[in-house]
Protein backbone atom coordinates (compact mmCIF):
# COMPACT_ATOMS: atom_id res chain seq x y z
CA UNK A 1 0.00 0.00 0.00
CA UNK A 2 1.11 3.53 -0.78
CA UNK A 3 0.59 6.50 1.51
CA UNK A 4 -0.49 9.64 -0.35
CA UNK A 5 -0.70 13.01 1.41
CA UNK A 6 -3.19 15.57 0.16
CA UNK A 7 -3.90 19.11 1.24
CA UNK A 8 -7.46 20.16 2.03
CA UNK A 9 -8.15 21.58 -1.46
CA UNK A 10 -6.90 18.43 -3.20
CA UNK A 11 -8.88 16.19 -0.85
CA UNK A 12 -12.09 18.21 -1.28
CA UNK A 13 -11.63 18.29 -5.04
CA UNK A 14 -11.35 14.49 -5.23
CA UNK A 15 -14.32 14.00 -2.89
CA UNK A 16 -16.50 16.23 -5.07
CA UNK A 17 -15.24 15.02 -8.44
CA UNK A 18 -17.65 13.25 -10.75
CA UNK A 19 -14.86 11.67 -12.81
CA UNK A 20 -13.89 9.40 -9.91
CA UNK A 21 -17.55 8.41 -9.61
CA UNK A 22 -18.19 6.48 -6.43
CA UNK A 23 -15.30 4.15 -7.11
CA UNK A 24 -12.93 5.74 -4.61
CA UNK A 25 -15.30 7.29 -2.08
CA UNK A 26 -14.49 4.52 0.42
CA UNK A 27 -10.76 5.19 0.08
CA UNK A 28 -11.30 8.93 0.50
CA UNK A 29 -13.63 8.56 3.47
CA UNK A 30 -11.16 6.25 5.23
CA UNK A 31 -8.38 8.86 5.05
CA UNK A 32 -6.69 10.12 8.19
CA UNK A 33 -6.60 13.86 8.82
CA UNK A 34 -3.81 15.62 10.70
CA UNK A 35 -2.47 19.18 10.68
CA UNK A 36 -4.67 20.15 7.75
CA UNK A 37 -3.41 17.25 5.62
CA UNK A 38 -5.18 14.08 4.57
CA UNK A 39 -3.38 10.76 4.37
CA UNK A 40 -4.75 8.11 2.00
CA UNK A 41 -3.67 4.51 1.72
CA UNK A 42 -4.04 3.14 -1.80
CA UNK A 43 -2.71 0.20 -3.74
CA UNK A 44 -0.38 0.77 -6.69
CA UNK A 45 -3.24 -0.12 -9.05
CA UNK A 46 -5.55 2.39 -7.37
CA UNK A 47 -2.90 5.12 -7.48
CA UNK A 48 -2.28 4.41 -11.16
CA UNK A 49 -5.98 4.57 -12.01
CA UNK A 50 -6.56 7.77 -10.02
CA UNK A 51 -3.55 9.36 -11.75
CA UNK A 52 -4.90 8.33 -15.17
CA UNK A 53 -8.36 9.70 -14.37
CA UNK A 54 -6.86 12.99 -13.15
CA UNK A 55 -4.81 13.16 -16.36
CA UNK A 56 -7.92 12.70 -18.50
CA UNK A 57 -9.72 15.38 -16.51
CA UNK A 58 -6.74 17.72 -16.91
CA UNK A 59 -7.03 17.35 -20.69
CA UNK A 60 -10.74 18.19 -20.56
CA UNK A 61 -10.84 21.14 -18.15
CA UNK A 62 -7.29 21.95 -17.10
CA UNK A 63 -6.41 24.58 -19.70
CA UNK A 64 -8.05 27.70 -21.06
CA UNK A 65 -8.03 28.96 -24.67
CA UNK A 66 -4.47 30.26 -24.23
CA UNK A 67 -3.32 26.87 -22.91
CA UNK A 68 -2.80 28.33 -19.45
CA UNK A 69 -3.77 26.29 -16.41
CA UNK A 70 -7.27 26.87 -15.11
CA UNK A 71 -7.98 26.82 -11.38
CA UNK A 72 -9.00 23.17 -11.77
CA UNK A 73 -5.81 22.43 -13.69
CA UNK A 74 -3.78 23.90 -10.83
CA UNK A 75 -5.30 21.28 -8.53
CA UNK A 76 -5.04 18.40 -11.00
CA UNK A 77 -1.35 18.77 -11.91
CA UNK A 78 -0.05 18.19 -8.36
CA UNK A 79 -2.55 15.34 -7.91
CA UNK A 80 -1.12 13.62 -10.98
CA UNK A 81 2.36 13.98 -9.50
CA UNK A 82 1.29 12.69 -6.08
CA UNK A 83 -0.30 9.54 -7.51
CA UNK A 84 2.66 8.79 -9.80
CA UNK A 85 4.35 5.45 -9.09
CA UNK A 86 8.08 5.16 -9.72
Amino acid sequence: MLKIELNKNEYNYLCQSSFLANRYQEVLSSSKQYNGKYSLKVSEDQADEIRDLCGEQLQLVGFNEKYELTSEGKILEPLIDKFFIE
